[in-house]
Formats: C-alpha cells, structure tokens, sequence
C-alpha cells in the first residue's frame, strides 16, 4: 500500500491521499515533457498527485547548469545511499491517487513519544564530510564570490543516518517534537520519505502563486533571556537580511518569468520566525500567473533559489561540483497537486530519505555569502540537524 500525507502541523490540518492508481516517472530529460503532460491529464481526470521532485530536475529544465560530461567534479565516487542516484533513477516522480481526504495530523502514541528501548529513534547520523573540509570548501566560494562570479551559494552535504523503529513511527515523533507547516509522509517504491521542512517553495490557489524563502538562522537557547536575544540578533543582522533579500530578488525575477506584468509583489520581509531548534528569517512574495501552466512554473522557478544561490545557474553549476553527488529529493521538492490546479510544494529541506526501514540519508547547509565565518557554517548544519536527535 502506497500513502502520502501532507501536514500542516501548525494549522492542525493534513491532506491525505490514497488508492494509488498510477506512479508517472522521467528518468531522462526528455522524459519530463510527457510525464508532466501525464500529470496533467490525470488532475483533469479528478485525480490528486503526490509530487517528489529531485534538486537535479533543474538540470533537465535548465541545461546550462550541466558540467561537461555530467558528473560532479569534486568528490570523488559518492558513497552510496537513496540521495545518489543512478542512471535510470527518476527525477520526477508523480504518484497519482484515486482520492483524497483531510484529517488532523498524526499522533504519536505513547510508545512512539517516549524514551523507552523500544521507542522509534534517529540512533546515527554520520557525515559523509568532515567540519575541516566544509570549511575549506566554504572558503573556495568566499573566493569565488570574491571574484565577482556569484554573490551567494547554498552549500549542503549529507550525512547517513541509522534509524530504529518503523518508519511511520519514527516521522509521527519526530513531527510531533518539530511541527512545521510543510511536512510530509510518502511511500514510494522502496524509499520513504519524512520531511520535516518549514519552508514553502510555491503554492497556487487559483491564479496566484504564493513564495516563502526561509534565508537566515539562529538556534534556539535553553534559556529563555537568551533565546529571544538569539533570535533578535537574528532580525537585526545586516549579513542575514542582505542573504534573504538577495533571494528575494531572484525569487522575484524567477516568478516575473510566468507572472502578468507587474503583479510580482513582497507581501513579507523579515518575518522572524520561531521553531523548536532554531529561529529563522522568512519573506512573502505573491504574483498573479493565472495562464501558466506547471511546466511553464516549474521550468521558470525550480529549484528553489533560496537553496541554489545567486546568481541561480552560475551558483547550481558551482554547487555541481564542489558538491560530492547529486541532492537528490533534498532541496528539490515534496507536495501535492489537486484536479482543479491548486497546488502546494515545499522546499525539501529537514528531509530524511530512507532506502530500507532502518538506513537512510539526511542533508544539511546552509548559504554562504561574502562574510561568512566557515565554522559558524558547519555549526548552523548542525543546529538544522537537531530535527532528527532533539
């Protein structure tokens, strides 16, 4: 049985998707303009999709983000794991269900929530990159930025993780103890996906499209004095409301791409928001796209700039290869898509992808710009990866 849940744990609400009919893949550029004809076709059927689309989908919409040859440069052969994809594996899967219906987000129960032997848990987490080389790699885009090539990049690396306890289990704690308003539960052909994320990459309702860039964090304090300064540091800090309004632009001129003109607007700047292990800075930017289409939005927006960089295809090429192997579903995108065309999509960040009930892989970064401290950086990784131990 395949399920898909979507939870917005802040508003008490979860969309449910079930009856699996159709799973629609492209595991190859040219694949992706039939399989989103597919999507397309199935929604005006009546059906609901559920949405997984890996970060390197942009480079079939893109393909100047393409090294020569395809392949990351720096790294060397990636360890294996469900984030490094062969040859053949889907960039974009599309699970198409017969129905859908809205609840309350899971519980955990009594077991699931407490501390006993048995209780569903993240028992490792290993990074596949040391704190001395992600520092020597954030000094290479200090430089690169130096040179005027880019003005910021989101640098991520993975980490395995081994898991105890049935998967379903181990999201209804982890997202009890960490709601946010995009998480989402799926099952899809031999991986499960438990994503956490904050962070919305678009949402349609009718003919506006909606935008919410989370760039800028600070962690969460036991001592509540502290706390709140942490997080006021965090609103007033010249260097991290330069980093959110660099993406708002990009966001803003990515959505001018598909938007009526002059309809792109920033409903929100700076909002200060608060989550169990760290604070964050998100901005609001709306437009009116009534007459695009999901390709047209897709090949104008994704991924989302808040998790590439700026400029967005100089920063993707660059994230290419400095990174080890490929993202994956993280910093692509998890949602759902309705019949009628609405749809909501997170960024796929605090996103943990399992390739067997116990094994999976988790990323973190975070975006480095100009003045970024290297060990602040890998210390931020760890702060957004709290998600999965806290």
């Amino acid at each position: 049985m395949s399920i898909s849940r979507f939870e917005d744990r802040l508003a008490g609400r979860a969309i449910v998707l079930a009856g699996l009919r159709e799973r629609i893949t492209a595991c190859a550029p040219q694949d992706v303009a039939g399989a989103l004809a597919r999507i397309g076709a199935a929604q005006r059927a009546g059906r609901w999709v559920a949405l997984l689309l890996d970060y390197e989908l942009g480079e079939w919409l893109e393909p100047g983000v393409m090294l020569p040859g395809g392949a990351h440069a720096a790294g060397g052969v990636p360890a294996p794991g469900p984030s490094h994809a062969a040859a053949g594996t889907p960039r974009l899967t599309a699970l198409v269900y017969e129905r859908m219906h809205e609840e309350a987000p899971w519980t955990p129960s009594a077991d699931e929530a407490g501390d006993g032997p048995a209780a569903p848990a993240v028992q490792a987490v290993q990074p596949r990159i040391g704190a001395a080389r992600y520092c020597d790699n954030v000094r290479r885009i200090r430089e690169w930025i130096a040179q005027g090539e880019v003005y910021q990049i989101n640098y991520t690396h993975a980490a395995d993780v081994g898991t105890q306890g049935a998967p379903d289990a181990l999201y209804r704690r982890l997202a009890a103890r960490h709601p946010s308003a995009h998480a989402a539960y799926v099952e899809d052909d031999g991986r499960t996906v438990l994503s956490f994320s904050p962070e919305l990459f678009l949402q349609r309702e009718g003919g506006t499209l909606t935008t919410r860039p989370m760039k800028g964090t600070a962690p969460r304090l036991p001592d509540p004095a502290a706390d709140q300064a942490s997080g006021q540091a965090l609103l007033a800090s010249e260097k991290n409301r330069a980093e959110n309004l660099m993406i708002v632009d990009l966001l803003r001129n990515d959505l001018g791409r598909v938007a009526r003109p002059g309809s792109v607007r920033v409903e929100a700047l700076f909002t200060l928001e608060r989550y169990p292990s760290v604070w964050t800075l998100t901005s609001t930017v709306r437009a009116d796209a009534p007459d695009a289409s999901l390709a047209d939005i897709l090949r104008a927006l994704f991924p989302c700039g808040s998790v590439t960089g700026a400029p967005k295809i100089a920063a993707m090429r660059r994230i290419r290869e400095l990174e080890d192997g490929p993202r994956g579903l993280y910093c692509g995108s998890i949602g759902w898509l309705a019949p009628n065309g609405d749809f909501s999509l997170n960024v796929a960040i605090r996103t943990l992808v399992l390739g067997s009930a116990t094994q999976g892989v988790y990323h973190a970064g975070g975006g480095i710009v100009a003045d970024s401290d290297p060990a602040q950086e890998w210390e931020e990784c760890e702060w957004k990866s709290r998600v999965l131990t806290r």
